[in-house]
């Protein structure tokens, strides 16, 4: 396993994920505007690839808005082929992505668009080492637990999972039988804590000083084979600036006791 972290793909960024000993960096794009964002720097990207050593393992998107009124939006769709195709210019391994659930239709027909989406960009992939991979997180993505995956991952023998504990942990799911029965499928996952205090969430603080299971996850990925990339992601209001920066050294201190 490696461990390195989400981070910004400018030249300070890759300096940092350096500087602090990780071995390489996550890019993450939000909305539609920071995946053209990411496209159109792809030159610099490489250029610190080259420059520094540190080589970006995930591209994706978050925030998903493929579909509505029951069809794949075009040039909401572009912008995810044409990331995927970033991707894999920078030679990253895993592409993540996700699909937002369209409310104007059949739940069938949802897993039937979700289906054909994924499929696309499995299909753009043929030839590459990069995995295709749905995000089990919740924000405008519905394809993100055992009942879901079922039915796309059933159907799609190549599309894969980034897991993250602290999502299946933040909406109720058991996180670690997701992992132990979906491991197999599992291509890139998540560090990132959080916590509740009563029935509330309190904060994503780093990992180990969280609610998460650690030794217990890093049990279930010995056991199902697990061997891929370990992402730490900075996800705190309250830890920010050089307190941020403590925590990510935190994290991977932490991480590193399980790494053998």
């Amino acid at each position: 396993m490696r461990l390195g972290r989400i981070c910004k793909y400018d030249a300070e960024g890759f300096d940092l994920v350096k500087s602090s000993g990780l071995s390489f960096l996550e890019i993450c794009c939000n909305y539609q505007k920071d995946a053209e964002a990411c496209t159109a720097a792809e030159k610099s990207i490489k250029e610190n690839i080259a420059r520094t050593g540190i080589d970006v393992s995930s591209v994706g998107r978050w925030n998903h808005d493929v579909q509505e009124n029951g069809k794949i939006v075009s040039d909401r769709a572009d912008s995810y082929f044409k990331l995927l195709d970033t991707a894999m210019n920078v030679g990253a391994g895993t592409f993540v992505c996700g699909i937002n659930y369209d409310e104007s239709i059949s739940l069938y027909k949802n897993y039937v668009n979700a289906i054909a989406f994924f499929s696309r960009l499995i299909e753009r992939a043929k030839g590459s080492d990069i995995k295709i991979s749905v995000q089990n997180c919740n924000w405008n993505n519905f394809v993100v637990s055992p009942r879901e995956w079922e039915v796309v991952l059933g159907e799609l023998k190549d599309l894969w999972i980034k897991f993250d504990p602290s999502h299946s942990y933040n909406r109720g799911g058991d996180y670690l039988g997701e992992l132990s029965d979906w491991g197999d499928r599992v291509s890139h996952v998540h560090i990132k804590g959080t916590v509740h205090a009563g029935k509330n969430k309190v904060d994503d603080p780093p990992a180990g000083m969280d609610d998460i299971k650690w030794r217990s996850v890093f049990a279930v990925l010995y056991a199902r084979g697990y061997n891929g990339d370990l992402s730490i992601e900075p996800h705190s209001a309250t830890w920010q600036g050089e307190l941020g920066k403590k925590g990510v050294d935190f994290t991977a201190k932490f991480i590193r006791e399980f790494m053998l």
